[in-house]
């Protein structure tokens, strides 16, 4: 073999092994099993639902206001004089019952007016029984004297009439007298808590002092503003019925109370209307009712029938997501009554056992398929929607 043929071969044979070597690379792989298909099933979504059920019944209308007393009184002295009994209750946060006596004011000047007023009386009397006894002298001795009528001087009767008024003068100076007494005791005019005392044991009470503040506690007064749609859901201000809470950790504490009035006014600045709820006997209670508190209102309204009352997270601005019987989800237009905070009232477009979606679902849309909890597992495309994909595919 000549020079010039080996250079060829040297040149030809690396070209001829790998044109081989590639050959055989896809005589391997043609010969290969091709993977089998199988059908990856995707499950729809497991959700949560929430039952619609219809009702009769009110609305709740969400309030706010501070609990204080009905009756509000500043004790003051009627009559002058010092101080020289205080009751113990007479004090700051005290409790006293109606008639209890909380402060006396020295009686001696008051106890000899009386005296003199009742002699005074005694005197009047006599004046005028005398001054009758001389009017029946008189008559009988002009009788006597004359057939002529007699005039009235004659029978005494202007100095009767003077007696008379003398004895009323009398009567009138002894009960003033009589009640200047009663009043050097200061007494609580209902059942009451002490807001404050004003005078202390020696002092000197002038008339028309301040001697303390009571407070009611018979009745308790909460003003609660609503909104003039919201007022035009109560039938009647003066027997609505309205639930107070306080917060107190991560429990509420509740009483009851009972719309009486509204205060017939807009509010010029917050355009509401106030209307005003009473509890009877807030100190009594348990707990208490101590005016100063804060709390929040519920108002029942008049009486709506067949609404639906459901959580406010599951309304979406005029409509609902229902599930379908075919477990497929559907937007359902309702008629909106009222929202607040918790809760929306709807007034048509729901029936009885409508199951609404309760589960947060990322890219929603009309008749997607779900899963609610109860239902059987899927056993094909039909139910679940399922696609067909080649192991490894993507």
């Amino acid at each position: 073999m000549s020079t010039s043929s080996r250079k060829v071969l040297r040149i030809l044979l690396p070209v001829i092994l790998i044109i081989v070597c590639i050959l055989i690379a896809l005589v391997i792989v043609g010969s290969a099993p091709q993977p089998e298909k199988k059908e990856e099933i995707i499950k729809a979504p497991l959700i949560s639902t929430y039952e619609v059920s219809l009702s009769d019944q009110p609305l709740l209308m969400s309030s706010y206001g501070v609990v204080r007393p009905k009756h509000q009184t500043s004790i003051v002295a009627q009559v002058s004089g010092e101080i020289i009994e205080l009751s113990p209750v007479f004090a700051s946060g005290g409790k006293v019952e109606k008639g209890t006596v909380l402060a006396k004011i020295d009686p001696s000047d008051y106890k000899a007016a009386l005296i003199e007023a009742q002699a005074n009386l005694q005197r009047a009397k006599a004046a005028l029984q005398e001054e009758e006894a001389r009017g029946i002298v008189a008559k009988e001795e002009w009788r006597g004297a004359t057939s002529k009528l007699p005039p009235a001087l004659g029978l005494r009767k202007p100095q009767l009439a003077r007696e008379q008024a003398n004895l009323r003068s009398a009567q009138a100076s002894l009960a003033r007298a009589e009640r200047n007494l009663d009043r050097t005791n200061i007494v609580a005019p209902y059942n009451a808590l002490i807001n404050s005392r004003d005078i202390d044991l020696g002092q000197f009470a002038g008339t028309g002092s301040t001697l303390g503040v009571l407070s009611s506690i018979d009745t308790a007064e909460v003003r609660l503003p609503v909104s003039s749609t919201d007022y035009n859901y109560l039938t009647d201000t003066q027997s609505g019925m309205v639930s107070l809470t306080r917060d107190e950790g991560n429990n509420g504490i509740s009483w009851n109370g009972k719309i009486i009035r509204d205060e017939g006014v807009i509010d010029e600045n917050s355009r509401m209307i106030y209307i005003v709820a009473e509890v009877s006997k807030p100190y009594q209670q348990s707990p208490s009712l101590k005016f100063g508190t804060f709390v929040n209102a519920a108002i029942k309204s008049k009486v709506h029938n067949n609404i639906a009352v459901i959580p406010s997270h599951l309304y979406q601005e005029g409509y609902v997501t229902m599930v379908t019987d075919a477990r497929q989800l559907h937007k359902q237009p309702v008629t909106l009554l009222k929202r607040d905070k918790k809760h929306v009232y709807i007034l048509d477009g729901l029936s009885n056992g409508d199951l609404l979606l309760d589960s947060k679902i990322e890219n929603l849309y009309e008749g997607m398929k779900v899963r609610v909890s109860g239902d059987k597992e899927p056993t094909s495309d039909k139910e679940t929607g399922a696609v067909e994909l080649a192991v490894g595919d993507k």
